[in-house]
């Protein structure tokens, strides 16, 4: 059936099968357990038609002991092979669909964010929810149910075989009507509808995470109600493309109930001349035109099974389509990115030495010294503008760099950049000597740890929240991280410590207190470096200042690991603590370092600077 399928729905369940994983073994079992079960049905009404019609002879009892034994036995196993085709075909299922969302999360994890910045976040809900759960369906409603109908109707076929060969054929032929009749018209029927009703359940997602999330600003900008009419014009179309897509099942049905009628009619038109022939006795005719009852069970699941086909294949794509913009490059078609591309540490090799015996990146203006150097960076969004640069920036190891400069001059976009999650526009950002962009995604993390302004505090207790950075956090590290962070007040009225369940993205937390769990956690992780995006946005002076203050003495505490921050900032009181402040303004529409010093530098030279400083006190 799979090969009615058009070629990029073909390329889709390849490709999301593979993601799958599939327990090969396991499926097999499932098919096994399926064919046994329709195997007792057919038994079952094989058996029990002459059981039926041989007591009608009135023999002797003991010449109907066999059968009727294997009429229980039959009527017994039925269950328990339903049960165990159950289980085994769901447990393939939930660990593929396990792998799949898997693969997608670390996809995703390891993607450029502006390869996922465009992406809305109610989309990638829904294809990593009811899209992945459609291709798990892929295993149980579609390739089970289709392995299932072609073994048991070959068992049929064999079985009537053994009595006429001719209704055997007829049956054969019935039950070919059934599997392509009916399901065929119904993947053409349902292709349309099914599509439609994907992007349509994609949009409803989008629209409601939209309203649940934003419900008060959309109010107040009037945009709440043709939202909600948007939603409602969407689930309309739902209803309407589902009732399209239930009509061809129907026909299915349908198409399998005059098979069903026919191969019973040819039974007993084909037996009933054999009977009067002689070649058949009045016991085996009973069973060549009742086998035919229980072997259509077989069939009747291959409509939606068909229809489950297309929308699988159409929920593959999308899901295929989210890794596809995380990864790049096209999933499971072609080499791996790290294969193309020359290892950053080779490049180079077989040139000629410089004279003076120099590593060639110094030549070039970069520098081989620990820490984060950038040298002729600009800055912006893929596919965008350059925002800001050029800009040459030193972070030796164990220092403080705050970046500061009025709001949306491109303060993110730079700490993004110097973090790997952009590349540069130009210029080159190293790491420890290394090219930030080339190093592995996961090498990178361990090294350095960027905390974005909306860093997500997640719906579970204080203390797993902290192991996002680092799993194996103890209750003690916990206590000790949260008191380092300004919290131990704070923990120590929690009704459970840090076993205390925390709402939805901080919605039982302040403002202050969100800021400062985030910077446990950026404590928690074993980088050495840790780049902060507007750590005080949103509190007031004090809590800002004493929150700014905390972070840029972070790892320069007593005992404390040597760390390099980066702070982005609005607030400049507290920056009295940093090595070195950066002043970002625009001039002649581009941005450029204005200024670079101590605070206090600053504070005496430039008057913009110093006017900012008065504001705040």
């Amino acid at each position: 059936m799979s090969a009615f399928l058009t070629r990029e729905e073909r390329s889709a369940v390849r490709r999301t099968l593979t993601l799958l994983s599939i327990d090969r073994a396991g499926f097999l079992r499932s098919v096994a357990a399926g064919t046994l079960t329709l195997f007792c049905t057919v038994g079952l009404a094989a058996v029990s038609a002459w059981l039926i019609a041989r007591a009608s002879q009135l023999p002797l009892v003991a010449t109907l002991a066999l059968a009727t034994t294997s009429v229980r036995a039959f009527g017994a196993s039925k269950p328990v092979f339903r049960y165990f085709r159950q289980v085994a075909g769901h447990r393939v299922a939930l660990y593929g669909m396990s792998n799949l969302r898997y693969e997608a999360y670390a996809r995703l994890a390891d993607a450029p964010i502006g390869a996922v910045a465009s992406i809305r976040r109610g989309d990638i809900l829904a294809r990593t929810g009811r899209d992945v759960t459609a291709v798990g369906d892929l295993v149980v409603r579609a390739l089970e149910p289709i392995a299932v109908a072609v073994a048991s109707s070959l068992v049929s076929v064999g079985i009537v075989a053994c009595f006429s060969p001719l209704s055997a054929a007829a049956l054969a032929a019935c039950l070919l009507a059934s599997c392509l009749l009916g399901p065929l018209p119904a993947m053409r029927g349902a292709r349309l509808a099914e599509r439609s009703q994907v992007e349509d359940r994609a949009e409803l997602a989008a629209l409601s995470l939209t309203m649940l999330e934003s419900a008060s600003e959309l109010r107040v900008s009037g945009r709440l109600s043709a939202m909600e009419e948007s939603a409602r014009r969407t689930e309309r179309r739902i209803f309407a493309n589902r009732d399209a897509a239930a009509r061809p099942t129907a026909y299915a049905g349908a198409v399998d109930a005059l098979a069903l009628g026919a191969a019973t009619v040819a039974a007993i038109l084909i037996g009933s001349a054999e009977l009067a022939a002689g070649s058949l006795a009045p016991v085996e005719l009973a069973i060549i035109a009742l086998t035919p009852l229980a072997a259509f069970e077989a069939t009747q699941p291959l409509g939606q099974a068909a229809v489950q086909l297309v929308r699988s294949a159409a929920a593959g794509e999308r899901i295929l389509a989210l890794l596809d913009t995380a990864s790049g490059e096209p999933i499971g078609e072609s080499a791996s990115r790290a294969a193309e591309t020359p290892d950053p540490e080779r490049r180079g090799q077989g040139r000629t030495p410089p004279a003076d015996g120099r590593p060639d990146s110094r030549r070039r203006g970069h520098s081989a010294a620990p820490g984060l150097h950038a040298r002729s960076l600009t800055v912006g969004w893929p596919d965008g503008p350059v925002v800001a640069g050029p800009f040459d920036i030193d972070v030796p190891r164990g220092g403080t760099l705050a970046v500061v400069g009025p709001s949306g001059i491109g303060k993110t976009t730079l700490l993004y950049t110097l973090a790997g999650l952009i590349r540069p526009r130009s210029g080159h950002v190293r790491l420890d000597g290394r090219e930030v962009c080339d190093i592995p995604r996961e090498e990178v993390s361990s090294t350095l740890v960027l905390t974005a302004e909306d860093a997500h505090v997640f719906a579970t207790t204080v203390l797993e929240n902290l192991r996002v950075a680092r799993p194996d956090v103890t209750e003690e590290e916990a206590v000790e991280l949260l008191d380092r962070a300004g919290l131990g007040g704070w923990l120590g009225d929690l009704p459970e410590g840090v076993h205390t369940l925390l709402g939805a993205d901080a919605t039982t937390m302040s403002g202050g207190e969100r800021r400062r769990l985030l910077f446990a956690r950026a404590l928690a992780s074993p980088a050495d470096y840790l780049l902060l995006d507007e750590p005080a946005e949103h509190l007031d002076s004090d809590t800002a200042d004493a929150l700014v203050a905390d972070l840029l003495a972070a790892g320069k505490a007593p005992r404390e690991r040597e760390r390099t921050v980066v702070l982005v900032t609005h607030r400049l009181t507290p920056l009295w603590q940093a090595d070195r402040v950066i002043l970002l303004s625009e001039e002649d529409g581009r941005v450029r370092v204005a200024a670079a010093g101590k605070h206090e530098e600053l504070a005496n030279l430039i008057p913009d600077y110093r006017w900012s400083l008065r504001q705040e006190l």
